[in-house]
């Protein structure tokens, strides 16, 4: 018995809770999105089935909306179905019509596409019904993937996930986290421990990649683009600079050519933003891709981010 989450925000760990109450004896795996990291996340699964005949995949909060990585799935589950496991596979994020249909036809797949809840609502839906722990753990989740009530919403989980994802040793951090929602216990000692450790690295960290703050005027727009160190966390670092410029887009990127963009307003789709850069996708509020410009030379980074803006206002 395996899960597969995204490891990158409350809504990958807290739906990756949910299914361990159901399954308390399972295996915990967590990915992003990616060709590489999805090729990463089926060949372990498929390594895993050879170990043992009969088993149970829960994939959450990993949408797919590229062919490539549409393919890659469809083998794998191929393969597992071969190998008698099953697989139960639950998302929100914008996925192909035609990917959709291919994994319905081989696999268990309960995808949400009304854009009002987030894949650990699924999950309590599915599996947990009516359970108080449960129950808890998807309000969090809806409120943190998006971003309900930002004035009061209490960062502190998401800020110590990107911490952790920065550190060695994050799986183990993840699976602990994951492990001691699933009980109920949603923060103590040890976390504000590490917490504290991350507030003095991210605040330096924030400051540094403020330092690197370009605004454009893109048609009728205000763009923000952010060259990010490793210990910022997009959502919650893009709302400070929306509050602090009033901008009406952010668009961040890292020394990895990894792309996170945020909108201010509703006239602005993010994911058709996404879909003009490499391996782009997500919601309308909020998407990320891939660049092809060297992540060291900003300039180009910045001209490639504002052709993917422009080609999406057309």
């Amino acid at each position: 018995m395996i899960i597969c989450s995204h490891e990158a925000d409350i809504d990958g760990m807290y739906s990756a809770s949910v299914a361990l109450m159901k399954y308390p004896g399972a295996k915990l795996s967590f990915y992003n999105y990616g060709l590489k990291n999805f090729r990463k996340m089926f060949d372990y699964l498929k390594n895993e089935s050879k170990r043992s005949k009969k088993g149970l995949v829960i994939i959450s909060d990993l949408g797919i909306n590229d062919e490539q990585v549409s393919a890659l799935a469809i083998d794998a589950i191929h393969y597992l179905k071969q190998r008698q496991w099953s697989v139960f596979w639950v998302d929100h994020h914008p996925w192909q019509k035609k990917s959709l249909g291919s994994l319905r036809k081989i696999g268990t797949l309960y995808h949400d596409s009304s854009g009002r809840k987030c894949s650990t609502e699924i999950m309590y839906e599915k599996l947990m019904w009516k359970d108080k722990i449960a129950e808890q753990l998807k309000l969090i989740a809806h409120s943190s993937d998006f971003m309900i009530d930002v004035k009061n919403h209490d960062s502190r989980v998401s800020e110590l996930i990107h911490f952790y994802r920065n550190k060695a040793g994050s799986k183990r951090k993840l699976e602990f986290l994951v492990q001691k929602a699933s009980k109920g216990i949603l923060w103590d000692s040890e976390m504000q421990n590490d917490y504290v450790k991350f507030i003095k690295v991210g605040e330096f960290h924030k400051r540094k990649s403020l330092e690197t703050l370009t605004i454009r005027k893109i048609l009728s727009f205000n763009v923000a683009f952010v060259f990010t160190y490793p210990y910022v966390q997009a959502s919650l670092f893009a709302n400070e600079v929306f509050s602090n410029t009033m901008v009406d887009l952010v668009m961040l990127f890292n020394k990895h050519g990894k792309v996170s963009i945020r909108r201010n307003t509703e006239r602005i789709s993010c994911s058709r933003i996404a879909s003009n850069l490499v391996e782009g996708g997500g919601h309308e509020f909020a998407s990320g891709g891939m660049l092809k410009s060297d992540p060291k030379d900003i300039s180009s980074c910045i001209s490639e981010m504002e052709r993917a803006v422009i080609k999406s206002l057309k």
